[in-house]
C-alpha cells in the first residue's frame, strides 16, 4: 500500500482570506509541505460567522486528506448558529495561542483594571466592552468569565458586537465605546500611536513586545490563561496512523525557524500542541464556553 499521504492535501479555513485564521494557517501550511513532501490547497469558508467551514470540516471523508482549522467554536451553540462538540472532529496539532485583552481609549478616565472592576460592580450598566467580532466569541468570553469570577454581573454589561478588531479599535479611540476585548498584537499601532491603552491580558507570562501590560494575575491573585487557540484537525474517525504522521507534520512545521520567525513579524503567537493536549484544550474551551455565555444570558 502507499504511504500516507500520496496526494495533495485540501486544509479548510472557515474564515475569508487575509484575517488571522487565514494567515496563520497559510504560513503553516508552507512548512507542512515541506514536511510531507505534499501539496496543500487552502479551501476559505468564512461563510457565515465560520460556521459553514466547520460544518465542511465535520462532513468531509475521514481519510486524512480534507483537514481543517479549528478554533474556539462553543460559542455557535449559544447564539443558534451552529452546535459543533469535540466529537465532531479529529484533533491534529495545536499551533497557535493568543491571549485576550482589556483595553480602554487614551482618553478614558480608567487608568487600571482594577479601577474598572470596582466600576463594573457598582454599576454594569453603565459601561459597554466592544467584543472585536461576534460576541460570544474568542476575545470576549475570557473576559467575561474573569470578570465574573471577580464578582461583576456581566449581563448587566452592554457587549457590544462588531465586524473585527480593527472597527472596534477605532470605535474605542473615539469614546464610542468604554473597553474592547481583543489581543495586543491587534491593537499595537493604536497603542503606540497613543490612541488606545491595554489595561490586562488574561496570560500566564507577559507577552513579547508587551511586557508592560499587566497580566491578569494581578486582579485575580492566580494565573489566567485566556484568548484564542488555533489548531489543525479533521473530521472524527481519521485513523490513528494517519493522524500520527499529520501531528508530527504540523509540530515540526510551528517548530521550524521560518515559521516561527513569520508568525513573530505577523505579531502571533506560537502554541505548539500535541493531539491529547488539544483536545483537553477543547474539552475545557466547551466547559468555559457554557459557563459563561449562561451567566451572560445566552
Amino acid at each position: 500500500m502507499a504511504e500516507f499521504p500520496d496526494r495533495p492535501i485540501t486544509i479548510i479555513v472557515p474564515a475569508g482570506a487575509g484575517g488571522g485564521g487565514d494567515t496563520t494557517t497559510r504560513l503553516l501550511a508552507k512548512e507542512i509541505e515541506n514536511e510531507l513532501g505534499e501539496a496543500i490547497t487552502i479551501i476559505n469558508q468564512g461563510q457565515g460567522g465560520g460556521v459553514v467551514g466547520l460544518t465542511s470540516i465535520r462532513n468531509a471523508e475521514a481519510d486524512g486528506y480534507t483537514l481543517g482549522l479549528l478554533f474556539p467554536y462553543a460559542g455557535y451553540h449559544y447564539t443558534g448558529q451552529g452546535d459543533f462538540t469535540v466529537s465532531d472532529f479529529t484533533p491534529v496539532a495545536n499551533f497557535n495561542g493568543d491571549s485576550s485583552a482589556l483595553l480602554t481609549g487614551a482618553n478614558s478616565r480608567f487608568r487600571t483594571a482594577e479601577e474598572v472592576v470596582e466600576a463594573l460592580k457598582e454599576t454594569p450598566e453603565e459601561y459597554t466592552i466592544h467584543c472585536s467580532g461576534a460576541c460570544g466569541s474568542v476575545w470576549d468570553i475570557p473576559i467575561a468569565g474573569m470578570l465574573l469570577d471577580l464578582g461583576v454581573d456581566v449581563a448587566k454589561i452592554r457587549w457590544i458586537p462588531g465586524k473585527g478588531a480593527a472597527s472596534g479599535l477605532s470605535e474605542l479611540a473615539s469614546g464610542g465605546v468604554d473597553f474592547q476585548a481583543a489581543s495586543l498584537p491587534e491593537a499595537a499601532a493604536m497603542t503606540e500611536a497613543g490612541q488606545v491603552r491595554p489595561l490586562t491580558v488574561l496570560s500566564t507570562q507577559p507577552v513579547p513586545g508587551f511586557e508592560d501590560v499587566p497580566l491578569a494575575e494581578t486582579l485575580t491573585g492566580k494565573p489566567v490563561d485566556g484568548g484564542t487557540w488555533r489548531a489543525l484537525g479533521g473530521p472524527a474517525g481519521i485513523p490513528e496512523g494517519r493522524v500520527k504522521i499529520l501531528q508530527e507534520a504540523v509540530l515540526a512545521a510551528a517548530s521550524s525557524s521560518a515559521f516561527r520567525e513569520a508568525m513573530d513579524k505577523s505579531g502571533f503567537g506560537v502554541q505548539p500542541l500535541e493531539a491529547v493536549a488539544l483536545y483537553e484544550v477543547m474539552l475545557q474551551h466547551e466547559e468555559d464556553t457554557a459557563r459563561v455565555m449562561e451567566a451572560l444570558g445566552y
